[in-house]
């Protein structure tokens, strides 16, 4: 059996990759749709996740798979039929290369441990290092304790000890764990005055309201009105980087479903060509929460099954393919922290914006109740989540 390991870490602080040609609205569809999918099961809690660490987490065991496996994961990735496998890992290489350009507290970490008496395939060791930039390491499944602790401690040195442990127990047949960590931490490009933040209402529901702490801020912005998402977004920029995070508002207190199911499919750089640079007051709470979950029941909703089960082939990962080889647990661990500095994160430069030749009226922005968030650039979402409690 097969673990999959998936850790991301946000705080103001969130993070992820990059690409070129058509994977671009690929990578798109299926972050919108793995979002929806997981956002569906999860309407009373706080949700966020890392499209793109999983995306890599899956391109990683695409290659590694054949037959029906391999099938289902190229569909659900949006791989095109004409594209070879080399060809979708070395979007992925492109992708994980961009952001090391731009020079970000941005940091991305892939490792596949694989017991230690199995010989993996010299073709599959060589592509893990070449385009996911992940070393294949041997381990001794048999001492459980000493196996969990060694890829935990790894996970921990990866995310700056934001996550402490991702996995507590290994089954004793395990073959591989194939673990993605993900850190980002940056600050906002024009941080929000503390002395602004003051306790305010925040609606759970139409008739239920608490009082939690929300910064504010009156200046320019990316903004815009979406009447088919029913929804307003704004658009706020980090320092020195080329992601920005988006915060996506439906305008009714109760109109978080109905959004997310509206954003399914959605090509963001239609929705981006609407921004307008204008005066906006900005009333955004601050948040903080750890999200963890085994991604196997939405993965299965979107199509993927096989490599959960024991008709799983990922014969090309070892020599002599083991019987039974199949991913027995897909854990995803995030941690996000959003305040008047920044964000654990990801984020873009920040860019003065062109102003518009006649002037707009100054807007408001109140997320006083359950709202989206997206951390992205053109290339790719990197985390997307909402918030509906504190």
């Amino acid at each position: 059996m097969n673990h999959w390991l998936s850790t991301i870490i946000l705080g103001v602080l969130i993070s992820v990759p990059c690409g070129h040609g058509n994977t671009i609205k690929e990578r798109n569809l299926f972050a919108t749709e793995l979002f929806q999918t997981l956002a569906t099961e999860r309407q009373d809690e706080n949700v966020i996740i890392s499209p793109v660490s999983i995306q890599l987490a899956l391109g990683l065991a695409y290659y590694g798979a054949e037959g029906r496996t391999a099938a289902e994961l190229q569909k659900t990735l949006h791989a095109s039929a004409k594209e070879s496998k080399d060809g979708l890992a070395e979007s992925y290489h492109n992708l994980l290369h961009s952001y090391i350009k731009s020079k970000t507290v941005l940091e991305i970490a892939n490792k596949v441990y694989t017991r230690e008496k199995l010989k993996v395939s010299d073709h599959f060791r060589e592509v893990a290092q070449k385009y996911f930039d992940s070393e294949v390491e041997p381990l001794d499944f048999s001492r459980e304790t000493e196996a969990v602790e060694r890829i935990n401690r790894w996970v921990k040195q990866q995310t700056q000890d934001k996550i402490e442990r991702v996995v507590d127990s290994l089954e004793p047949d395990t073959n591989v764990a194939l673990v993605n960590a993900i850190y980002f931490k940056a600050r906002w490009a024009r941080p929000f005055n503390d002395e602004d933040t003051r306790d305010r209402e925040f609606w759970l529901s139409d008739s239920q309201a608490i009082q939690v702490p929300t910064m504010f801020a009156d200046n320019w912005y990316y903004y815009a009105d979406y009447p088919e998402l029913d929804a307003k977004a704004i658009e706020l920029f980090f320092e020195n980087i080329n992601l920005t995070m988006w915060f996506i508002l439906p305008n009714e207190r109760s109109g978080l479903q109905v959004l997310e199911q509206r954003l399914k499919g959605v090509d963001f750089s239609l929705l981006e060509e609407r921004w307008q640079w204008q005066s906006v007051s900005v009333y955004l709470p601050k948040f903080k929460f750890e999200f963890d979950t085994d991604l196997r029941p939405t993965l299965n909703k979107m199509g993927i099954s096989a490599m959960f089960s024991d008709a799983a082939d990922f014969s090309n990962i070892f020599q002599d393919s083991p019987i039974g080889t199949r991913i027995s647990k897909f854990q995803h661990k995030t941690f996000i922290d959003v305040n008047e500095i920044g964000c654990e994160a990801a984020g873009v430069s920040y860019a003065a914006g062109v102003p518009m030749s006649l002037p707009l009226d100054p807007k408001t922005f109140v997320a006083d109740h359950p709202f989206v968030f997206i951390i992205r650039d053109k290339h790719a979402v990197y985390f997307t989540g909402h918030i509906v409690k504190f």
